[in-house]
């Protein structure tokens, strides 16, 4: 059946091209309810509506398409990537220990169940599962990724022959760009964890260079947005604005720059019985998807276009998106990358909203961002001057806020929280609203999925050994220290 002869899953997919996100969801909520034959046209559906934020809509129409074919592995992956993108990763380890037992020597299940183990916080064994996944591997385009989620377990001791193995397969010449820079990364991270600082070093910044050829970052496009934001978003431009109606206190944003300690406090806040870690989960912008952009011009052209109660509409949204994820109980950790340019949109949208801004010396952010390959929407990171220019739009930006939103946004200095962790968790716990529980010292206790690169480090008790972690590489970091000195 194709899209024409479905008039619900047309009528959605119109709507999503008109960026009306609330008539699109409520189409495939019909043809869910309809249930047509649509065969594999379920797995569009099913895309659709992870990008509407419509998680049950999501897994359903998953479920649907499995169903088509239930011994189909690439079908059985799809949807258990899917359930651990959205949280639920008992189900998906679960499923991905079933299918390594029927497959295994497939090398793709393999790397998906040591992905799963490791957010889940099984090292040991997601260790073990990478390495059976890369004896299958002679592809270093296909083994890149598993080599890297390996080198990335904090507690696993690489051994002299994959360290050989590793050298000789970041020296293929057959390398594309981003395969050769992952494969680049992960040498480094096992040469600085040896102490070879000037090999790691060299590591990194090949591997950079080797992905930022292929990924470049925009970055008079973000400052120009950054001077933008501060020079407009005033609070005589936000009483222009139609007020919203949400009273809601649900979320809980945490913002700073990656490797900031973003992760560490959403731990220490899961940690608490009534919170839930919703990591980088992106659904503001969903649920804001009516707006074109968050420019100041932008958001005066929409709600006349709208009407007046789009920020409440806009509120709202977010809210019903936060309860398809999360169920509706609870309070929940929102600490999604870029929220720093939306802060004032956020704000009126969810006007109780509570914010905790993350704020780390900068040498020792800049070096924990460069020696990290993230996956994707950091392109930043590939360069010391671009995360010298986008460090310092991160600080004008809470400068900004803070001056504009003083009780709303509370700002954490990293260093501080793990030098006075009972203080400053107290002091975190009281300005989202919480009843400060003392127990969230012991966060690294809390089982739950971790899916950012910090999840080896919140599985720990708290430790300083990352203070002052850019001291070892301050003659290589000189590029980034001149060029965020003049930015500053």
């Amino acid at each position: 059946m194709t899209t024409a002869e479905t008039p619900l899953l047309r009528d959605a997919l119109a709507a999503f091209q008109n960026r009306d996100r609330d008539t699109a969801a409520d189409y495939l909520r019909q043809l869910d309810g309809a249930a047509p034959p649509l065969g594999e046209t379920w797995s569009a559906v099913s895309r659709l509506a992870i990008t509407l934020g419509e998680a049950s809509l999501a897994i359903k129409a998953a479920d649907r398409n499995l169903a088509l074919a239930p011994d189909n592995v690439e079908r059985r992956l799809g949807r258990d990537a899917l359930l651990a993108h959205l949280g639920r990763l008992d189900a998906a380890l679960k499923d991905a220990e079933a299918l390594a037992a029927a497959h295994p020597r497939d090398a793709r299940i393999l790397h998906f169940l040591g992905v799963c183990q490791a957010q889940s916080g099984q090292d040991e064994k997601a260790a073990e599962t990478f390495r059976a996944a890369l004896a299958l591997m002679s592809n270093p385009a296909a083994a890149c990724w598993t080599w890297l989620a390996l080198t990335d377990l904090r507690g696993v001791k690489i051994t002299p022959d994959e360290l050989s193995a590793l050298r000789a397969m970041s020296e293929n010449p057959g390398l594309l760009a981003h395969s050769l820079g992952t494969l680049l990364y992960a040498l480094g991270a096992v040469l600085d964890r040896a102490g070879d600082t000037d090999a790691a070093f060299a590591a990194y910044a090949h591997g950079a260079a080797a992905i930022a050829s292929q990924s470049p970052y925009p970055r008079e496009a973000h400052s120009a947005m950054t001077r933008s934001v501060i020079e407009t978003f005033t609070p005589a431009f936000l009483a222009t604005l139609a007020p919203s109606r949400v009273d809601s206190t649900r979320p809980i944003f945490v913002l700073g720059a990656p490797r900031s300690g973003t992760t560490l406090v959403e731990q220490i806040l899961a940690s608490h019985a009534d919170v839930s870690g919703g990591a980088e989960i992106n659904l503001f912008r969903t649920a804001a998807m009516a707006l074109p952009d968050f420019r100041p011009e932008s958001l005066t052209a929409a709600q006349g276009a709208l009407g007046a109660d789009v920020w409440t509409r806009i509120g709202q949204s977010y809210l019903h998106l936060l309860d398809e994820r999360f169920g509706p109980e609870g309070r929940v950790v929102d600490k999604t990358l870029n929220h720093s340019l939306f802060v004032g949109a956020i704000k009126h949208a969810l006007p109780q909203a509570r914010f905790v801004w993350l704020s780390r010396d900068p040498g020792d952010n800049a070096w924990s961002c460069f020696s990290t390959r993230f996956n994707q929407g950091v392109e930043w990171s590939w360069s010391l001057t671009d995360i010298a220019a986008r460090l310092a739009d991160e600080e004008r930006l809470r400068r900004h806020w803070t001056a504009i939103f003083p009780d709303a946004i509370l700002t954490v200095p990293y260093e501080a929280l793990v030098d006075q962790p009972e203080t400053w968790i107290d002091r975190i716990q009281r300005h989202v609203g919480l009843t400060p529980d003392p127990t969230a010292i012991d966060f690294h206790r809390t089982q739950r999925p971790v899916q950012t690169a910090s999840a080896g480090q919140v599985r720990q008790p708290l430790y300083k050994s990352s203070v002052s972690s850019s001291q070892r590489y301050a003659r290589q970091l000189a590029p980034f220290f001149e060029a965020y000195r003049a930015l500053i």
